[in-house]
């Protein structure tokens, strides 16, 4: 057994390297180029509560509705990069809730920590006992189903925070994911990519760009990967006498993707025009900060708990927005932070405690707290925002930008209100008051440019049905109905 499972891990390591590495279908691209542009989808999440303990409101929800909604200081990352205008926001939401062996549909267990990430991203009530999982399809897969059939990459699974930054430091398990796939009726869990040089490398490798020096250094590196391939695929032949029938199943279906991998490496790739284009190379990862317990204020002030996620969320940001532009993916979801997010916020906007702690009077409490919460939040908008603002720049195939083609969504951890695990009146351990951002215009999606929507007794995931409505992928997600109607044309 310990023999079979170590031969498996290391075919399925060059597995990854080989099968997620391919070239742009630029015949598709023209054809698209004369019919119209595709279809675009983005899911972001912040593993983070919008509010701080013992406030009735919050520093994100705008005063005003419709059109010209005011800015907060949450949202001022909207304002700075010129945005407002092209992002909806949804407020007043909520995930239900209910105790073990009897959680609404699309509701959560009463214990909170990572307990609506299921709910949310899937629409799916999540599992009733310390099973943190989602327990349905996630936007992202359902979204490829339908727009990544002819994409090179069927979609992009990023995260930016890059440990746990507790205890072993790990990948942080289920809190460091918000994409499942459904394999026949086993929802199956998919790790994103954390690392931006495998990012990069993986979505560029196959791309020939205009300049002729590039061009030949590109070439020789797809000789490389078609070689790497081939070695793949030899290693993984000798697997199947040791496997069960589901894995020999599972395994086949890789090597069904590595044969595609290998015709499309055989095909010969023009130069790319236009918008779309070869980015620099983002060279070699930031070092990965070590784990920082809780009130270890001197380890976040020595740079712990930090692995540049600045930097990082600036690289995955921009490969998504190129890989969109170049239809190499027309789907990607971005975890900018894990649910209970440990990530010091020192090196961010210069608080000595982790996002968690900011939320549990880590700086203090009162409108100082409330501001370090905030400022939090304003750096997951901040990050989604250039994604939007780069979309909206960059000219589209038939004439529009990207983002005329796109629907984006942010989604939150958590909102603020009462905690039924703890009875707490205000607290961010809460799926009340919850708000949810959705930019773009794909399918006449805000017809009447960034509004302020109040969506009292509404689901966060209805934000999600109405971004796939837009981009034409005809689902509503797991046991949550309905969207929000007003934003769409």
């Amino acid at each position: 057994m310990v023999l079979r499972n170590r031969t498996f891990r290391r075919s399925f390591l060059r597995g990854a390297a080989g099968f997620t590495l391919a070239l742009p279908l630029l015949e598709s691209m023209q054809a698209k180029a004369a019919t119209g542009a595709p279809q675009r989808y983005f899911l972001g999440f912040a593993g983070s509560s919008i509010g701080f303990p013992g406030f009735d409101y919050d520093q994100l929800v705008p005063d005003a509705t419709g059109a010209g909604y005011d800015v907060k200081r949450a949202l001022q990352p909207l304002l700075d990069l010129g945005i407002r205008d092209s992002v909806s926001v949804v407020t007043g939401m909520e995930i239900p809730w209910g105790d073990a062996g009897s959680v609404p549909a699309g509701g959560r267990v009463r214990n909170w920590h990572a307990k609506s990430v299921a709910p949310l991203i899937s629409g799916v009530r999540g599992a009733d006992d310390g099973n943190e999982r989602a327990q349905g399809a996630t936007s992202d897969q359902i979204a490829a189903d339908v727009l990544g059939q002819d994409t090179v990459h069927r979609l992009l699974a990023y995260r930016v925070q890059a440990a746990y930054y507790r205890g072993s430091n790990g990948d942080g398990g289920d809190r460091g994911r918000i994409s499942y796939r459904d394999e026949g009726g086993t929802i199956v869990p998919v790790d994103p990519i954390v690392s931006p040089r495998l990012a990069y490398e993986s979505l560029f490798t196959g791309f020939v760009p205009p300049d002729p020096a590039q061009a030949a250094e590109a070439l020789a590196v797809l000789r490389r990967r078609r070689s790497a391939v081939d070695l793949v695929l030899e290693d993984a032949q000798t697997l199947i006498p040791k496997l069960g029938a589901a894995d020999r199943q599972r395994l086949q279906r890789h090597f069904d993707e590595l044969r595609s991998l290998e015709q499309r490496l055989d095909q010969e790739a023009p130069p790319l025009e236009g918008a779309c284009e070869l980015l620099p190379h983002p060279g070699d990862d930031p070092a990965i900060g070590g784990a920082v317990e809780n009130g270890d204020t001197d380890g976040y002030a020595g740079g712990g708990a930090y692995s540049n996620e600045q930097l990082r969320a600036e690289i995955l940001t921009d490969l998504v927005a190129m890989a969109f532009t170049c239809d190499l993916t027309r789907v990607a979801s971005m975890m900018y932070t894990m649910a209970q997010c440990f990530l010091n916020a020192n090196p961010l906007f210069g608080q000595p405690s982790d996002m968690h702690e900011l939320g549990h009077f880590g700086v203090g409490g009162g409108q100082v707290g409330l501001d370090a919460m905030s400022d939090g939040v304003a750096w997951h908008v901040a990050h989604y925002g250039r994604l939007v603002q780069r979309l909206r720049d960059i000219p589209d195939l038939d004439g529009s930008s990207v983002l005329d083609n796109s629907a984006l969504v942010l989604v939150f951890e958590g909102g603020w209100g009462y905690d039924p695990e703890s009875g707490d009146a205000l607290s961010v351990h809460s799926s009340e008051n919850m708000s949810a951002l959705i930019a773009g215009h794909a399918g006449g999606l805000n017809p009447n440019g960034g509004v302020h929507v109040p969506n009292p007794g509404g689901h966060p995931t209805q934000v999600i049905n109405t971004a796939l409505r837009a981009v034409g992928v005809d689902h509503e997600m797991g046991e949550v109905s309905g969207v929000v109607g007003s934003l769409l044309g």
